[in-house]
């Protein structure tokens, strides 16, 4: 069943996954298979134990780099490795800019104000929007503590810019439901969509009928996980959460 445990804690069981990982082929295909949305093999997995301190980055290079030696280094292990020192950027930029990972600005100076509306932000949480693709992104998430790098861009996009909502919202709820929720990842990779963190060209929209598109063109995620009709209207309740007509 897709509702079991994804993963098992501890360092005996870091060490097996990265036995695993590398005794496959799969680092070999990772730049090609990393956003795809759901699927065991498409990605390193490594996020779980990294963020609980069962696996160090040091130690899952090493296993790159002598995994490069036998297997041959190619764009894909280069990609990895490129996603191990973006996971050490985060920590360093959040020992840098301390409470600022936090704000509504982050490090910007000219971030937008940003409302609350409970209605969209339930909905959001639960899966109930009019975005099939998100829907099934958070319920996913709610299923199984888990998400796809590119879901978590997915959704925090749609948060962000069909929602218009503060991102620290959906920063807090990702921290809530993630079985490897890190903080300086998390909260800074928010601060990358809503545009107000390290970057300096800006947030990133993701249309999401392309997303669909591209990354589900036969709608299998969606059918796994978010199965059946979708709601069309997004507020039944203002801002205020007053009703509204």
């Amino acid at each position: 069943s897709h509702l079991e445990p994804f993963f098992e804690g501890g360092e005996s069981a870091a060490k097996r996954h990265l036995t695993s990982y590398f005794g496959s082929t799969h680092a070999s295909s990772y730049k090609k298979t990393r956003n795809e949305l759901d699927g065991w093999d498409t990605s390193s997995k490594f996020s779980p134990w990294l963020n609980s301190g069962s696996l160090s980055a040091r130690r899952a290079l090493s296993r790159l780099r002598s995994y490069e030696q036998t297997a041959g280094a190619n764009d894909s292990t280069y990609w990895l490795y490129i996603e191990l020192l973006w996971r050490e950027y985060f920590q360093w930029i959040a020992v840098q800019i301390g409470p600022k990972l936090f704000s509504l600005r982050g490090i910007s100076s000219c971030g937008g104000f940003k409302c609350f509306y409970p209605e969209r932000f339930e909905k959001w949480c639960q899966g109930t929007t009019p975005y099939p693709l998100v829907n099934a992104c958070m319920k996913q998430l709610k299923a199984t503590g888990y998400l796809s790098n590119r879901g978590r861009q997915i959704a925090a996009s749609c948060l962000v810019n069909e929602l218009e909502m503060d991102w620290r919202y959906g920063a807090a709820w990702f921290e809530h439901q993630l079985c490897d929720y890190d903080v300086a990842s998390n909260w800074g990779n928010w601060q990358y969509i809503a545009g107000v963190g390290v970057d300096p060209r800006g947030g990133r929209h993701f249309n999401l009928q392309k997303q669909t598109e591209t990354y589900d063109p036969a709608g299998s995620y969606i059918a796994r996980w978010s199965p059946g009709p979708v709601l069309q209207t997004l507020d039944t309740r203002d801002a205020a959460d007053w009703p509204i007509g």
